[in-house]
Parts: C-alpha cells; structure tokens; sequence
C-alpha cells in the first residue's frame, strides 16, 4: 500500500492488460481452418465504457459504502485478534487509493495532479474500431492505469470489461448464420425479388460481397431475433440484440437491442461531416433499419377455440379458420403479417385452412376466404408468413414447403431461370454441385436442366421457422430444404436461445490476460505459458498491425502458416511515443470518450466479403446428407402428413377424419397419396383417435430414436442415421 513502511521505496508502474479471443469452440469450430480464421466481430466494448465508465464514477459515499462492504465480504472466519474484531477485516480495501481517485490528488500533495480528473478513473483503453473482424489471439482491446498509482486498477476493471466477450460472440454468430443462409442461397442460385432498385439481383459470392441494394434488401429478414424471452436478464437482450444487428438484419423482436443502440451508438462520423445516415437513430428514422412485423401468438389463435371434450370438432375447426381470417383481415395493410399456425394442427392448418376458399360470415373476419387474402396479398406484393412452432425443422419444412407446392400453386414462380455453373470447369466443386443437383431432379421427377429449386412468387410468401434453429442446425435445414427442390429463400428463420443465449465466454475461448508492466523506465514482458499448453498467452504488450493480406495480427513474425514464431511487444520508448500503423487507438482516457463509433462504419466493417469456405462446407454437407434429407417429402411422408391432417383441428378427441375428402381433392390426388397411405395402412375408415395411434405406433420414431436420427445428421454419420430411423418413416408427429 502506497505509503506503507513496508512499501517505503513505492515506485508504482504502468500495467498493461488486453482482451482476446483465443480460439474457435462448438458450432465455430470450422472457422479455424477457413482461411486466415479471422471471422470474430468485435462488438460491444463502447456500450460498456458509456455505461460504467465514463465521468466521475468514484464517490465519497461509494467508498464508504464499498469499505463496509469489503471489511465484512473479505474477513477470514477463522482468525481471532484486534484486527479482525467482530469478524470485520478493514486491511483489505485501498480506501487511500480510491479517495485520490475521487480528490484527483494521486500525489497526496493537497492539491490535483495535474491531468487528474476528480472521481474519473485513471484509465485508458486502446481498441480496434468495433466492427472489425478479428483472427484468435489478436489483441482487441488493452487497459492501461495512466497514473503509476493505481497500477492495480486495469486487473480490477478485468472483470466489468471481460463481459463484452458476449456481445463480441453474438455479432460472430449472426455473422456466421448470415454466412450460413448466404451460400446456400448460392448454391440455389436465389435471386432478389427487389427488381426496382439498380443493382445485380443473382446471389453469387461477387454481388453478395458488393452488396448493392437488391442483394442487401433481400436478406434483411433472413434471421430474425426472437431471443428477448430466453435471455437471462434485460440488459442481455439489450447487447445481444444489439449485436445482431451488426450482421446487416433489420428484424428483431427484441426492443431492448434497438433502444440499446439509438442511446450508445448514436454519433456520426465528424470525418464524414456528421453525414446524418451515420448514427443508429438517422438509419432507424430514415432507413428503417430495425423492425418487427404484427405477428399472431398462439392465444391470439387459441383463444378462439373450445377446448372441452363435447365441444364440436366442425365448429372448433371453424373458429380456428376464422381466427386465421382475421388476423391477416385485422392486419391487411401491413407489408408483413405472420400467423402462427401449430396451435393445434399444422398440417390440418396448411393443407385445409390456408388453401381454403371457404368466405367466413359475419363478425370482425367476414366477408373474405384465407385464399382470397393469399392471392391479394400476392398482388400487392405484401409478405405474408406462415410459422409452424413444432417438429424439427430439418424434417418439417421440405414436407411444409411440398404440401404448399400443392394446394397454392398461385403462390410459386413458373418458369424458373435455367443453373448456372457456380464454379471453375476445372474446379472439382462444379462436378459435385451438378451431381447433387441431378440426385434432386431425379428425386423430384424433373427432366435434365431443370432448375430443380422451387420458390415462391417474389418471395411475398415464407414459411417462418422460428423453432430450434441455431447455428449448427440452420445448415441442415437449409440443406434439407435443397434436397427436398426448393430454393432457401422460401424460408424465414428466427432465432431465440440459438442466437442469444446457447453460447458463452469459452465458445471463443475470450481471455483478459496481463501483458507487460513497465516500471523505471523499463518494459517487463508478463505472459502465461502452462505445460499443459492451450492458455499461452503473448508476452508483452502487442501493437496490432494490419498485414499486406488485410489480416489484423499481433506484431511479431510468423511462418507460412500464421503461426507466431516470435513476440515483438512495445518497448518502453514505443509504450511511450506510440507504434507506428498500430491499428489499436485510444477510444476513452481519465473519464472521457475519446471515440464514438457511428453505427453505420461497424455494419460497414462486419460485412460479408468472402463466402468460399463457407460455400465449400455447404455443399459438402449437402451432397452427403440429400439422399438421406429426400426421405422427408417422400410420398410415404406425405401420406402421413395428410392423414394426420384429416384428423383436422380437434386431433386430440374422437371423431371420423377428412382423409377420404382430401384424397378425392385434385390437388391431393394428383400426388397420388392414396396409394402411399393404404400401403401404410392409414385409412378412411379408421377414426381420428385410431388414426393417430397407428401412426404413431408404426411410422413415426420415439424420442430417443430421434434423438440418435438427429445426432448422426448432425455429423454427418448418415449409415447411424439410417439405422437409428429402424424403418420408420417420420421423425416427429
């Protein structure tokens, strides 16, 4: 303690600590070896310095209340004596150091130290401009005590700034979803429906890099955040969300991550002339880039119904569609409507309730059918969303997708566009995604050439999958959707946990490590270097260049691989003067925000410019899971599929189905089901309840077995997914 006669001789120093990533963990593993592995987006550390930080944030009365605090928190039970009376410990706080902190005399001189700010920290940080993306390993930010006193201070805020490890992972998530959802629109070969603005429209890695309007729109709503619920607290879901949007998404549900961003991320860039469109808030007022849509929930739909055992299965059906009605009817206007549709039935809900011509009588939904809403809404070019909240995506939305290519067959494109080769001749790529593009024709009964990737019309209708999906599941949907003939932009995917909340400070192995100490006008190196390896850490403190291949990297040399042979830290002369091309630039210093990053340059920063390994990986797992994935919109599939549908809303009581009706229908017919369906045994004479219990018994895989189907497809162990189906036909009921 400074003054201490233990301590006579105080000199204090200057402490240097950093914040990193160290390496890739779980879903992130694959970006180790994609190419330069920098794919971490650096996001958050602004929001924590406005919050906590910034001005004089030391009091008298937090001191107070702080010692009190620490003498009884720090007292060791077991020691008996003067000094610890009562089982109070009062040796353990620097109150001395504090109250400088908060009288701006650090000297104890009687008056302020010059460059002192009362009550402000005596910090600086350094950090890369927040957007950046980052390689393991790299310094993203450093701490630095800017007066000798207080060299403790940096290791004290370790634990309040280490927390933008969260955010930072976020950002890298929705990035990478992006990333996901892109290259499977391009093995689609997706094109915009925005036709109205100038701009290449085809999804191909060179017009996703340059991102012009039509390619930009089209994604806005790719991944949605629905994550404010499973979050574990408010602020939370203020920075997660937050960092969702730095992907360039405009969709979240999350209010707290927009509110979040129009108080922290609101400057415009000075060097720019304060251009408005800078700040969030002039994006949000001018270029709506935050939004949500009117969306059903379920008791909006529910709380139509009559759930007692006598109510009528006809009327409780009725109520539904009309509930269906008039949610869209209530919301009309709207560019975007999503009606949630697994209240009871999904399959009932898309093959009998949104195909339905049936006009609802009297009352707020009267006067219109669903079908005759589809059409207007087609026409008007509105977005209308259809959200099934049940079942595993990966087997649900191809048999979703193939029942809607039957019964609104308004809804879809004709005339689609013939492939294009993706890849070099020499390429072995282009022989592979023409091979899978055959397996799907084949599948799907198409004639050689055909472009075999279904898609609506303009994409004004989605199916909205907003359950279970997260990153290392999003892939296998959007490959079960290729497999299955249909182009990926026929689905909306939202994300909750996934996105917000399944990840956490080791995913990117994040670290705050000490780094140097420089005392007496020397540099002391500081690093860690366990003999069981992993946590070694630079040794010194690391300017941050960026090199001729655009890749930001701790100075040092490295061989032909990037891996460091040798640390070259900051001298005492550098620590003082500063490093030449050093990327790292001091953003707050003694109480005061030296930068505030627009919002526009982060989204800037964090796009998109490279997708080859991502596109590589993409197609490998979609050529050795399609033939497998094709099994979910087989006929025996949708046979099942529509006899659980003829149980119609009232599934769970007792009544006879619709399933001799549906068969009969031209649209169920022509996919020659009824043959598919006797061969499984599921008949019109058999009665809801029967009916359900045959499939169940039969054709669809207990839990656990679709617990194994789901693992394997997951690692791509098709044979163990093969044979933990044992024959069944669905995974799910």
């Amino acid at each position: 303690k400074r003054g201490s006669s233990l301590n006579a001789s105080f000199e204090g120093g200057y402490n240097v600590s950093y914040f990193t990533c160290r390496g890739y963990k779980e879903a992130f593993e694959p970006l180790a070896t994609d190419g330069a592995g920098d794919h971490i987006v650096f996001f958050g550390l602004q929001y924590f310095i406005k919050e906590y930080l910034v001005g004089p944030v030391v009091t008298a009365a937090k001191i107070a209340e702080a010692e009190e605090f620490i003498a009884r928190y720090m007292a060791d039970v077991r020691i008996a004596g003067p000094a610890f009376a009562g089982g109070w410990d009062r040796t353990m706080f620097p109150r001395g150091d504090w109250e400088a902190m908060a009288s701006g005399d650090y000297e104890c001189t009687g008056v302020p130290t010059p460059g002192a700010v009362p009550g402000a920290l005596p910090i600086k940080i350094e950090a890369l401009p927040e957007g950046s993306i980052v390689a393991p390993g790299v310094a993203f930010f450093k701490l630095t005590n800017t007066h000798p006193r207080f060299y403790w201070l940096p290791n004290f805020l370790e634990t309040l700034l280490v927390q933008v490890w969260y955010p930072t992972t976020v950002a890298t998530q929705a990035r990478e979803f992006r990333k996901t959802i892109q290259a499977y629109s391009v093995l689609s070969q997706r094109v915009s429906q925005v036709d109205f603005l100038p701009g290449e429209r085809d999804f191909t890695p060179e017009n996703i890099a340059a991102d012009d309007l039509p390619v930009h729109i089209a994604q806005v709503f790719d991944l949605l955040d629905f994550g404010y619920r499973g979050v574990s607290s408010h602020e939370t879901a203020g920075l997660g969300s937050g960092a969702y949007y730095t992907a360039g998404f405009e969709g979240s549900d999350t209010v707290a991550g927009s509110r979040m961003l129009l108080r922290h991320y609101n400057a415009a860039d000075p060097k720019l002339g304060g251009t408005p469109v800078e700040s969030f808030r002039a994006m949000f007022e001018q270029l709506h880039c935050a939004t949500s849509v009117p969306a059903a929930e379920h008791s909006t739909i529910t709380s139509w119904a009559d759930m007692s055992p006598g109510a009528d299965p006809a009327k409780y059906e009725a109520d539904e569609y009309a509930a269906f009605v008039n949610m869209i009817r209530q919301y009309m206007p709207s560019f975007a409507v999503s009606l949630v549709s697994d209240g009871f039935n999904i399959w009932n809900a898309v093959a009998n309730l949104w195909p339905s011509e049936k006009v609802v009588e009297g009352g707020e939904a009267g006067g219109l059918s669903m079908r005759a809403i589809i059409r207007a809404r087609l026409k008007a070019g509105q977005l209308t969303l259809v959200r099934p909240d049940s079942g595993e995506g990966v087997e649900t939305l191809p048999q979703l997708l193939s029942l809607f290519h039957a019964t609104l067959p308004e809804a879809w494109e004709s005339g689609l566009s013939p492939l294009r080769p993706l890849f070099a001749p020499t390429d072995p790529r282009q022989a592979e995604y023409e091979a899978v593009c055959e397996s799907i024709r084949k599948a799907k009964g198409l004639p050689a050439g055909d472009n075999p990737f279904r898609r609506f019309v303009g994409q004004q209708f989605r199916i909205l999958q907003g359950d279970g999906v997260a990153l290392d599941t999003v892939g296998d949907m959007c490959a079960s959707i290729l497999a299955n003939g249909f182009c990926v932009n026929a689905v909306h995917f939202g994300s909750g946990g996934g996105l917000l909340q399944k990840l956490n400070r080791d995913s990117l192995s994040v670290a705050f490590k000490c780094c140097a100490m420089y005392v007496g006008g020397r540099m002391y190196a500081i690093g860690k270097d366990p003999i069981a390896g992993g946590k070694k850490s630079y040794p010194g403190n690391p300017p941050v260049l960026r090199g001729a291949d655009g890749v930001l990297r701790n100075r040092g040399t490295y061989d032909s691989a990037g891996k460091m042979l040798e640390a070259q830290p900051m001298s005492y002369a550098e620590f003082c003067s500063g490093v030449e091309g050093d990327v790292l630039q001091p953003v707050f210093e003694n109480g005061t925000v030296l930068v505030d990053t627009p919002w526009s340059s982060i989204v800037s920063r964090a796009k998109v410019t490279g997708l080859d390994g991502t596109i590589t990986r993409a197609l490998s797992n979609l050529s050795a899971k399609a033939a497998f994935l094709q099994r979910f919109s087989s006929p025996e599939a949708l046979a099942v599929r529509l006899a659980e549908a003829s149980c119609g809303s009232k599934w769970m009581h007792c009544h006879p189905t619709k399933m001799a009706a549906m068969q009969a229908e031209p649209a169920f017919a022509a996919l020659g089901l009824e043959k598919s369906a006797a061969k499984l045994g599921l008949t019109a004479t058999l009665d809801s309840h029967a009916l359900v219990a045959a499939i169940k018994e039969k054709h669809v895989c207990d839990k656990k077995a679709a617990k194994k189907v789901l693992a394997a497809i997951a690692e791509s162990d098709m044979a163990a997914a093969e044979k933990a189906m044992k024959g069944k036909i669905m995974l799910t009921l």
